[in-house]
């Protein structure tokens, strides 16, 4: 998934959470606060009302919440007269029954005792109920001695109706309510006139209410704010922090890989693991291509190297060899040569020494020979199909003449390879080979050749390499001197076979020496 639809579903999924948030606050909790702010509300509503009448006692000036059902009672301690007054009455109770009356001493009595208010507890009044229900509701209407005497003073209207609206609506066919609104600068009232008509007689329900006001809910809202903010805050912090790891881990990743290998001595660094189906992934994937691009020109370029220093090597050997390694033998042959010119000793005997003047200037001739093939550039030679078996054969004719003269037992078996390889090169390295099997084995030994898959075995009988030099046989100048070796053959033909690709190895057996091949 690519980041921009990645970004989306982010803004979607919080749009979601909060309005889910929103809407779980107003379904919920809204209801709940907005009760305890009208139950905090008419409570400060009544505690208000009380001290405004026990100070003034009236509700002139008092903001009443409701109006039409507030009311207070207020009892004196002395006389039997007391009042209950509201926004627009004061009514004047006078109790003219010495039974009532007593009933209200006993109130007034517990209420003038000086206790605190918090510290009374309701009293355990020995009132008969039955008795105040005959004396105040008789059965048989209003008496001429009814025990209480009223006297009612209305108050004029002192409030300004802000604004005043009316409605009628029609519920049914055969009942219409109508509603009749005003405001005033605290309070909003309603009342609901129903009326509907039946076959007999015409009936009017009334409903006065005091109306909810928005002020009540817009301040339960307001005052929420700050815990709305702190919920919507902390909400989007957790999701951006969350969907910002999401992001930002990647490329922390990404970022640690490249410093990895950047600190590689050699390349050899694992590809990093991509999970990511989006545009960081791409990138991560784009840089383990990137990197082992490079890890293979690194190589490549290591190979090349190793095959430069093999040509410097090369080159180093020629010069020693024309340098230094050719003064030994033109050295022994000059000291020969001067010693038979002035009859010097047993110098004097010519017919002696000129076959070894003869032997140091052969030994001459295949250094320079060596060193001649060593300063040519092989490696450009061109590929052709050759003949493994064929190529034996002719070089194994190249020596017939020292095999004869050594009485030397050359075996050739198997079948040998058809290769399609440089044959200047593979010859050199087959003529090395054969070169040192004839030169090192004995008068009438043996030589074994054997023609197999994927390889050439030369094995020859009677002799060993040395222990000293057999781990450097592939080095230039190392070699024996017995049989006029300067060390330059087996270097030439490990060169050449690297040169191939083939594999050379030269190891000694239990009664001989094998020399393998491998293709």
């Amino acid at each position: 998934m690519g980041l921009s639809k990645k970004t989306f579903l982010y803004s979607l999924t919080i749009s979601l959470v909060l309005v889910a948030f929103v809407v779980l606050y107003f379904a919920f909790m809204l209801p709940s606060l907005f009760v305890a702010y009208e139950e905090k509300s008419n409570l400060q509503s009544v505690a208000n009302v009380q001290k405004g009448y026990m100070e003034k006692r009236n509700y002139e000036g008092l903001s009443v919440k409701n109006p039409t059902g507030c009311f207070s009672i207020e009892i004196p301690n002395e006389g039997n007269t007391f009042y209950l007054a509201g926004k627009a009455f004061r009514l004047s109770i006078v109790v003219k029954d010495q039974e009532v009356q007593d009933i209200l001493n006993e109130i007034k009595d517990y209420f003038s005792e000086g206790q605190e208010l918090e510290e009374l507890e309701m009293p355990d009044f020995d009132i008969d109920i039955d008795f105040l229900k005959e004396k105040l509701i008789p059965k048989d209407g209003v008496r001429e001695d009814y025990p209480l005497e009223f006297s009612m003073d209305f108050k004029e209207r002192s409030t300004n109706y802000e604004r005043t609206r009316t409605k009628v609506h029609v519920i049914s066919d055969d009942v219409m309510v109508l509603e009749l609104s005003a405001w005033d600068d605290a309070n909003a009232y309603t009342t609901y006139l129903a009326m509907g008509r039946t076959s007999d007689a015409l009936i009017v329900s009334v409903l006065p209410v005091a109306a909810p006001q928005m002020n009540g809910i817009q301040t339960v809202v307001f005052e929420s704010l700050p815990m709305i903010a702190v919920v919507l805050f902390f909400l989007v912090l957790i999701f951006s922090q969350y969907f910002s790891k999401k992001i930002i881990n990647p490329v922390i990743r990404l970022a640690n890989y490249a410093d990895t290998v950047k600190m590689s001595q050699n390349m050899e660094i694992a590809a990093l693991v991509i999970t990511e189906k989006d545009e960081i992934g791409e990138l991560g994937r784009t840089l383990n291509e990137l990197y082992e691009t490079l890890r293979q020109n690194y190589w490549e370029l290591e190979q090349k190297n190793g095959e430069l220093a093999k040509e410097n090597k090369r080159q180093e050997v020629f010069l020693r060899a024309s340098s230094h390694q050719l003064k030994t033998p033109i050295a022994a042959a000059m000291l020969l040569v001067d010693g038979m010119i002035h009859e010097m000793g047993k110098y004097k005997d010519a017919k002696v020494y000129l076959p070894q003047v003869k032997e140091q200037l052969r030994s001459m001739q295949r250094m320079v020979e060596e060193m001649l093939y060593l300063s040519r550039n092989v490696a450009e030679a061109k590929e052709e199909p050759v003949a493994v078996g064929d190529l034996v054969e002719e070089v194994l004719e190249g020596y017939r003449i020292q095999v004869e003269a050594k009485e030397l037992c050359v075996t050739c078996t198997g079948v040998g390879e058809s290769l399609l390889t440089k044959r200047e090169v593979l010859e050199k390295v087959v003529e090395n080979l054969i070169s040192n099997a004839i030169s090192y084995t004995r008068e009438g030994g043996r030589i074994e050749i054997l023609l197999a898959p994927k390889r050439l075995v030369i094995r020859n009988y009677g002799v060993k390499i040395d222990e000293e030099i057999q781990g450097n046989i592939f080095e230039p100048f190392v070699g024996s001197l017995k049989k006029g070796s300067h060390g330059l053959g087996l270097y030439i033909s490990g060169y050449c076979a690297n040169l191939l690709g083939y594999g050379l190895s030269v190891e000694n057996m239990e009664d001989g020496v094998e020399a393998i091949l491998t293709f």
